[in-house]
């Protein structure tokens, strides 16, 4: 096909071109082209600032291995038949465990006792977790508050959400 006269079409530049001169832009600036997606230094920043939002400042408290083991025990038979024992495993050997995720999971034990210090012990906790954990917290405790068999362990939850409800 001939051109008959229509030079603006051809005159205009390429996407190839338009990239190449979007990234000379003074408005964008030297660090920003410089840094790759992809780089090590960025995904090392970003998965500090993950681990700074979801475990806070706190240096993490030193477990032996076999507190370990039976700590990861608990997280791995909730739900199976295999969770109270291994719970009572752990009680018996550690007393109540100090961290938010397994106190979590000490609410769905079968003795009210236990559960009355784990829903004590995430009270104290609660100002410095997330807003996720807290609405899981306040959500947990209203199942207990409407399905607890036991009245005590009811009425522990009910007040305990009115005091963190404020």
């Amino acid at each position: 096909m001939v051109n008959q006269g229509n030079d603006e079409f051809w005159d205009k530049p390429s996407w190839r071109d338009r990239d190449r001169r979007k990234d000379r832009s003074r408005h964008v600036g030297q660090d920003d082209r410089d840094i790759q997606p992809n780089s090590r230094w960025v995904r090392k920043q970003v998965l500090r600032e993950a681990d700074k939002l979801f475990n806070g400042n706190r240096a993490k408290k030193k477990m032996n291995p076999e507190q370990d083991k039976n700590l990861n025990e608990i997280h791995r038979t909730v739900g199976t038949k295999k969770f109270d024992p291994a719970v009572k495993n752990y009680l018996k050997s550690y007393g109540l465990p100090e961290d938010w995720s397994t106190l979590m999971l000490l609410l769905e034990y079968t003795h009210a006792d236990t559960v009355e210090e784990a829903i004590e012990r995430l009270k104290a906790l609660y100002p410095q977790q997330g807003l996720e954990e807290q609405q899981g917290f306040r959500s947990k405790l209203n199942i207990i508050a409407m399905t607890a068999k036991d009245e005590k362990l009811r009425y522990i939850s009910e007040q305990s959400l009115a005091a963190i409800d404020g």
